[in-house]
């Protein structure tokens, strides 16, 4: 379990808000411009022209062979010349089909290279409605490419919710804030230090919209899905946010992520992994009916909030390991059926699971850091003898490390 996580995990980058405008409008102008192994097309027409004349040579070659003629056959031989040239005329004409092609292709590539680098200067913008009206654009040229071009659009939207953001500054108009304070040298003040901070103006707005455009087109009915691409949320500040029902079938990295206010995933499909390693979650966590098909990874995630993972199925391993619990979470009728791994684990003000599948593979509560009170409620209570086999350890209930 751990060997595949760590290989899905990558260290996670923050992009300076001052380099912004400057990295989105390298990647629209150079980046987003190559192609890796991409024919030119001059070779591509020498390669079309040489395969085109050696099949009317051969065509030629195999009519002389089939229809052998001689000098009182000069007729067949007219006619063996002209099948020959009208082969020569189709490889032209396949010649003109590629030219065209690959017209069309740059066209695109221009086209696609040209609204990128315009969406990306809108979110680069001072002005909140700017930005915003660039989020959109962004999201229109996702919408009408595929593959690695809706992924780049993607990553940009992503990567504007990585920028470091203060909530407190939120939804203020200020841009910029300089603090003043006495330089002392030596015990003696000499002086005085400016730290300027600049702000994003009304970014709340921003994000928020962005989340919205993703939670969208991640839905059984948007009109274009994004659900197969990767989406990376690392290191990120989300507000409130709602992505109940989407489907997420590349990964979703949501690694030492901060979630103020809910977090809604209820009846959220992650068909790939989904990585919540580190992550903070100080409203409610709500992933009831949530379907984990990969790795469901919370090491390390601090629940202050209620954690509902309801009816949740996790099919893949389930880390949890020296994951917190002190708001109370409920795990009632959820389904480990690839295992999980809950040891070092801090539960306090009260977690349950009943009426849980802990399935076949082994289920581990090894080592907590605390166990309660109140103690976590499972179906067997205080009978351990209907505890399954597979949940550890056996010798139950577990020894916290603060009652040792």
């Amino acid at each position: 379990m751990a060997g595949r996580v760590s290989a899905v995990r990558a260290q996670a980058r923050t992009t300076p808000t001052t380099a912004l405008r400057a990295r989105l409008s390298r990647e629209s102008r150079a980046a987003i411009g190559r192609r890796a192994g991409r024919i030119r097309l001059l070779p591509a027409v020498l390669l079309a022209l040489t395969a085109g004349l050696g099949v009317a040579a051969a065509a030629y070659g195999f009519l002389r062979w089939i229809t052998p003629v001689d000098a009182s056959k000069a007729a067949a031989e007219i006619d063996v010349t002209r099948v020959a040239l009208t082969v020569v005329a189709g490889v032209g004409g396949v010649v003109a089909l590629v030219i065209a092609y690959r017209r069309q292709r740059d066209l695109e590539q221009s086209r696609f290279v040209e609204r990128f680098g315009a969406a990306a200067a809108q979110l680069g913008a001072t002005d909140v409605a700017v930005r915003i009206a660039g989020v959109y654009a962004m999201a229109g040229v996702a919408d009408e490419s595929e593959g690695l071009r809706r992924q780049q659009c993607i990553d940009v939207l992503c990567g504007y919710l990585r920028l470091p953001y203060d909530a407190e500054h939120g939804a203020s108009g200020r841009t910029k804030l300089v603090v003043k304070a006495p330089r002392v040298e030596r015990g003696r003040v000499r002086g005085e230090t400016e730290e300027h901070v600049e702000y994003r103006q009304n970014d709340r707005e921003v994000r928020a919209t962005i989340v919205r455009v993703i939670a969208d087109h991640l839905r059984p009915k948007a009109e274009y899905s994004w659900s197969t691409s990767n989406f990376d949320f690392r290191t990120a500040h989300l507000e409130d946010v709602d992505l109940s029902d989407t489907t997420f079938s590349g990964d979703a990295l949501f690694d030492g992520a901060t979630f103020s206010g809910d977090a809604l995933f209820e009846g959220a499909t992650f068909s790939g992994d989904a990585l919540f390693e580190g992550a903070t979650f100080s409203g409610g966590a709500g992933f009831g009916r949530a379907t984990f098909s990969g790795y469901a990874w919370f090491v390390g995630a601090t629940f202050s909030g209620d954690a509902r993972f309801v009816g949740a199925t996790f099919s893949g391993g389930a880390g949890f390991g020296r994951a917190t619990f002190s708001g109370g979470a409920g795990f009632g009728g959820a389904t480990f059926s690839g295992g999980a791994v809950f040891d070092e684990a801090t539960f306090s003000g009260g977690v349950g699971f009943l009426r849980v599948d802990f399935g076949a593979e082994t289920v581990s509560f090894a080592s907590p850091k605390q166990w309660g009170p109140p103690a976590p409620r499972f179906d067997w209570g205080q009978d351990v003898s209907q505890k399954p086999v597979n949940v550890e350890p056996q010798d139950w209930p577990p020894t916290s490390a603060s009652a040792s």
